[in-house]
């Protein structure tokens, strides 16, 4: 059945009209006319196309000047709309009266794919709310995707051609990723498509292991079509939610179906040194307890958006007589039946933790020393779910999801401020009868932007918050831990609490500070902030120069590694065919 019309044209009419008009535009150079392609607010994001790096314009003025200083003639060609399902000219019901539609182009060196949102202006002419341009693959450096699976005329077998691809990686790797984690697989799946030799470097006995090592009850709270792995979704019989122990089989055995070249029991020694005139590094690999000396061109920091556990200092720790421990060594509640059990901390972690303790017997508090913001899974779920439908591929909601400036998406999460407070009312006014101090997050908008700004503050709630109203899980609001006795906690308002244990779910420290204790403060000190928002709405220092060159981060959820990949791997194959330099 054909789209409805809007107005008199339908979707294909429209999004190709304004399509022809930017191509042509860009095509000579001619900025004024390109420009006047956008709404007054609308936004231009720029992958790899105009800079060898990510920005994004906000108005009008802004992107005007950008295309001045970048855009020149004959830089970008042959634009046509995207015809495959889900990418061809549709109505976007998820946008203000938005005709959307993805679309290609190539520049001299590359193919391009761009995704556009268009909304009619006050005069009702069509124009851009987002247009996103970014580099799809370098013209003759393209992912591979699938081999025949015959090798040689069927003269070798599988097992002969693995190894010895694996050898000739581990004697010389082009890339060290340090860290085996979802980042680190991501990153090196995608590597491995385009043809840059990488070892993954895991601390761990397994891959996976940093999960298994997490509290038994752990499950992700987003669904599962938002956190699949590059190149591979779930089954359908798969969990919406997926539980601990099922992501550390499905990560192990990913590593295996990509065909990664992993290390486990191995890390980077102090302290790795770059030569800026052969730009390799010199690095001690520890092995198994055996030291290797290698010399690759980049090191990718993939060991997570967080550091070290943070514990905080507080006097007299060593007299108490009970267990501390982090959250980060949390390992199920049984151990603390029939035990008070005070947990320092109120975001995800903490909420999960205090109902474990509770169901396993344990008499809980919740120390809760600053507002956050508390969200119910559904409505968490519905917007993960409106943004990675179960029908659409992953990728493809990907790219979607990129089209659309994270600024943007605050702004439209915020006008539904008002429906997420009623939604949330009657949990919002039990948690405060409590003694809690709650929020809905940034402008009413939920935990969204938290993630990006933060990567904290939160808890999506999956039961934690009808214990704390029915009095299960009791709370200590407002205050700091100052001092510990032998068997209580002692705030600094001159309160306290009796304690058999107490769990820090107190997070992490920053990961640049973290990597000092690897990399030396000198050279991490030249690298960029890493996560949050830049001052156009881009996280910063994740996938693009660090600020060092040949050392990269690669952070964030599973969204940021499956899309960014391509972009931290299109730099590193930029570099080595002499395209961009740091």
């Amino acid at each position: 059945m054909s789209e409805p019309a809007l107005g008199s044209l339908f979707p294909q009419d429209i999004a190709q009209a304004w399509l022809t008009d930017f191509s042509r535009s860009l095509s000579t150079g001619d900025c004024q006319t390109a420009t006047s392609a956008f709404l007054k607010d609308g936004w231009l994001r720029d992958i790899l196309i105009f800079t060898w790096n990510n920005r994004s314009l906000f108005g009008t003025s802004k992107i005007m000047k950008y295309l001045e200083e970048n855009l020149k003639r004959d830089i970008v060609s042959d634009f046509r709309l995207n015809d495959e399902p889900h990418l061809a000219p549709y109505n976007n019901q998820s946008l203000p009266a938005a005709v959307s539609s993805g679309f290609t182009f190539r520049t001299p060196i590359a193919f391009g794919q761009g995704f556009v949102n268009l909304s009619q202006d006050e005069s009702g002419n069509w124009k851009a709310l987002t247009v996103l341009m970014m580099m799809k693959d370098l013209i003759g450096h393209e992912e591979s995707g699938p081999e025949e699976g015959v090798y040689e005329g069927h003269t070798r077998a599988w097992v002969d051609v693995n190894e010895e691809r694996r050898k000739a990686v581990e004697e010389n790797p082009h890339v060290i990723i340090l860290g085996g984690g979802q980042t680190g697989l991501n990153v090196a799946a995608r590597f491995h498509q385009m043809k840059i030799p990488s070892i993954v470097l895991e601390r761990e006995d397994r891959i996976g292991d940093h999960w298994r090592k997490r509290y038994p009850t752990l499950s992700l709270h987003t669904p599962k079509n938002h956190h699949s792995m590059l190149y591979k979704s779930y089954p359908a019989t798969w969990p919406i939610f997926t539980p601990r122990d099922k992501l550390a089989s499905w990560l192990e055995q990913y590593a295996d179906s990509q065909d990664l070249v992993i290390w486990t029991r191995s890390t980077i020694l102090p302290t790795p040194e770059y030569d800026h005139t052969s730009k390799k590094w010199t690095v001690v690999v520890s092995r198994n307890g055996e030291h290797l000396t290698f010399h690759p061109t980049h090191i990718v920091i993939a060991c997570g958006t967080l550091g070290h556990p943070r514990i905080p200092s507080i006097i007299d720790m060593q007299t108490f007589e009970g267990r501390i421990i982090h959250s980060a060594k949390y390992n199920g509640g049984n151990v603390f039946s029939g035990k008070q059990v005070v947990v320092v901390g109120a975001g995800n972690t903490a909420a999960d933790i205090c109902q474990d303790l509770v169901h396993c017997g344990a008499e809980v508090t919740m120390v809760q020393r600053s507002s956050t913001c508390v969200v119910p899974r559904p409505v968490s779920t519905a917007n993960l779910d409106r943004m990675w439908p179960q029908e659409i591929p992953t990728d493809v909601s990907d790219l979607k999801f990129a089209s659309l400036p994270l600024p943007l998406i605050y702004k439209l999460a915020t006008s539904r401020a008002a429906q997420i407070a009623e939604i949330t009312q009657s949990m919002q006014d039990g948690l405060k009868k409590a003694g809690m101090q709650v929020n809905l997050g940034p402008g009413g908008a939920g935990n969204f932007i938290l993630v990006f700004n933060r990567f904290g503050g939160y808890w999506l709630d999956v039961g934690a918050a009808d214990l704390i109203i029915s009095g299960k899980i009791k709370i200590k609001q407002g205050v700091e831990p100052e001092r510990l006795t032998k068997y209580s906690m002692v705030f600094n308002d001159g309160s306290s609490v009796q304690a058999d244990a107490i769990i820090f779910a107190t997070g992490y420290h920053y990961i640049r500070d973290t990597m000092k204790d690897t990399f030396g403060e000198e050279t991490i000190e030249l690298t960029a902030p890493v996560w949050g928002l830049d001052e156009e709405g881009e996280i910063q220092g994740s996938y693009r120069p660090s600020g060092h060159p040949g050392l990269w981060f690669a952070a964030g959820d599973f969204f940021s590694s499956r899309f960014s990949s391509k972009q931290l791997a299109l730099e590193i194959k930029a570099i080595e065919l002499g395209f961009m330099s740091l």
